[in-house]
């Protein structure tokens, strides 16, 4: 009887660990925000942060709310795949965002919003508040993107 007890709990616990290994991330959520969100157009859209394919906010654009470990691997509900531009214009459209960066907006009142020359927030990066025409470090070699709060 005691060792049956003992595989029950032995069981469980396997399963419990299981459960807590397979589970998904934080973030992966808010990938997924990102994902499916991330077009809707400014009076709809409560994403602070920008990313345009040409220099001086031109071209398609891509609306960023929340960190982005990689942009070529973010989840989209049933797996992972490249954040793209939107559509809305003709330069950029459709295209991946990673290392397609010219210029960004960020209009959050509270947060930097930081780019990043490698994935993982990782490498060189540009710190933007307000608008930057042309990005620096990362002028079409940006792979992640996170807020800070300076």
């Amino acid at each position: 009887m005691r060792h049956q007890i003992k595989r029950v709990f032995t069981a469980a616990a396997a399963a419990a660990a299981i459960g807590i290994v397979g589970t998904t991330p934080a973030f992966a959520d808010n990938d997924y925000d990102n994902y499916w969100f991330g077009c809707n157009y400014d009076s709809s859209n409560t994403f602070k942060f920008r990313l345009y394919y040409n220099s001086n906010l031109g071209g398609d654009y891509r609306n960023i709310g929340y960190a982005v470990y990689d942009f070529d691997s973010v989840a989209n509900g049933t797996s992972h795949g490249p954040l793209t531009y939107c559509g809305f214009k003709s330069a950029g459209s459709g295209q991946h965002v990673k290392n397609n960066a010219a210029s960004a907006r960020n209009t959050h009142s509270t947060y930097t919003g930081v780019l990043y020359y490698n994935s993982g927030y990782k490498g060189a990066a540009d710190y933007v508040w307000g608008t930057v025409n042309q990005l620096d470090a990362t002028y079409n070699q940006n792979a992640s993107f996170q807020w800070i709060n300076l």
